[in-house]
This record gives C-alpha cells, sequence and structure tokens, in this order.
C-alpha cells in the first residue's frame, strides 16, 4: 500500500494514522509546489491524499481519503461504519473543507476576518461543528478509536496547528485530544512544517 500525500494535509495524516501498524510507502508530495504538475497529470482534483495498493493491480489509483479509507476497512477487515459515525464523519470533513477553504485564502493574502458572507459562513459552519463534537464528548460519546474519532483528532490539531481555530474553551475537545495521544501514530505523524 502506499500514500501520496504530504505531511501536514490533514486528510493524508488520518490514513497514516490509520495505517500505523500495517507496513505502507508514503510519498511526501509538495502540491503547491515542485509536485503540482505531477499531481494534476493524474488527479484532476489537485487533492491530496492518493492511494494506491501496488498489489492489487485491479485497483485505480484512489483520489480520495474516504475512499481510501473504505479499500483499507474492506482489505483489514475494519468494523463498518454505523449511520451516526458516517454522520460525524460528514461533519468533520465539512469543516475540514471549510477550514482548507480558509487556509488557502489566508496564504493568497485575503482578509478572512472580514465581515463577508462566505467568512461568516465558514466560522459559522466550524464553530457549531466543534461545539456539536466538544458537546458530544461531554456526554461520553466518541470513546471507540476508530476513522472517525481519528479523523476528528486530525482536524481538531490541524486547525490549531495552522491557527484556523480556537480551542481553548471547549475543554472537552481539549481532554480528547490529550487522552488520546499515546495512540499508534499519533505523534509520529504530528503536523510540522
Amino acid at each position: 500500500m502506499k500514500i501520496y500525500g504530504s505531511l501536514t494535509s490533514p486528510y493524508v495524516r488520518r490514513l497514516r494514522i490509520l495505517l500505523a501498524s500495517t507496513p505502507y510507502d508514503f510519498e511526501n508530495t509538495n502540491i503547491f509546489g515542485s509536485d503540482r504538475e505531477k499531481l494534476k497529470s493524474v488527479n484532476p482534483t489537485l487533492k491530496i491524499p492518493m492511494f494506491e495498493d501496488t498489489d492489487n493491480t485491479n485497483l485505480p489509483l484512489l483520489l480520495d481519503s474516504n475512499l481510501a479509507f473504505e479499500y483499507v476497512q474492506e482489505v483489514l477487515d475494519l468494523a463498518p461504519l454505523n449511520w451516526q459515525e458516517k454522520n460525524d464523519l460528514a461533519l468533520i470533513n465539512s469543516c475540514n473543507d471549510s477550514l482548507v477553504n480558509m487556509m488557502i485564502l489566508k496564504r493568497s493574502a485575503v482578509d478572512t476576518s472580514e465581515d463577508k458572507l462566505y467568512f461568516n459562513i465558514q466560522r459559522e459552519r466550524s464553530e457549531a461543528t466543534f461545539s456539536y463534537f466538544d458537546s458530544k464528548l461531554g456526554e461520553g460519546g466518541l470513546t471507540e478509536w476508530n476513522y472517525v474519532t481519528i479523523s476528528l483528532l486530525v482536524l481538531i490539531e490541524w486547525a490549531g496547528f495552522r491557527n484556523l481555530y480556537d480551542f481553548s474553551k471547549q475543554k472537552n475537545i481539549l481532554e480528547f485530544i490529550e487522552r488520546n495521544q499515546s495512540q499508534l501514530g499519533v505523534s509520529e505523524t504530528s503536523p510540522v512544517e
């Protein structure tokens, strides 16, 4: 198995943590620099991760983290996600996409703190999503270490790493992060520039 992606991408990190106990190759890819044309030639979305199973010649190069998860879930015989977990994953993905867009805008020298509809929607989505998960964690939810909790941890740590959200008032989220630092692959994949 092989993952193409960057060391900082939250979508890549999910898979790296999921596969922490499974042998796989990792190819660090600079999607904003030298590897952009190569990426474009195989993936029209220009997104990472990309995933391949070099032992399965019938499998196309998978161009989405959730597709890669579904494949890994099947190959490694991991428990399927139930509908609530799929719903939670959809919330995580939506928030993650919003924050990625805000990060790209900031890198493009756009002032995302302005009172503009687009920025307000992204901030509102992030606030509502993190409040939802803080409450859910406070009620004793999300105790199983699986793709959903991995994705949540990765999103939170990435949002903090990129200074896109302040979690200082969400104690349940902070406790969740602290509680899961010893999970296999978490500290080894922490985002770094």
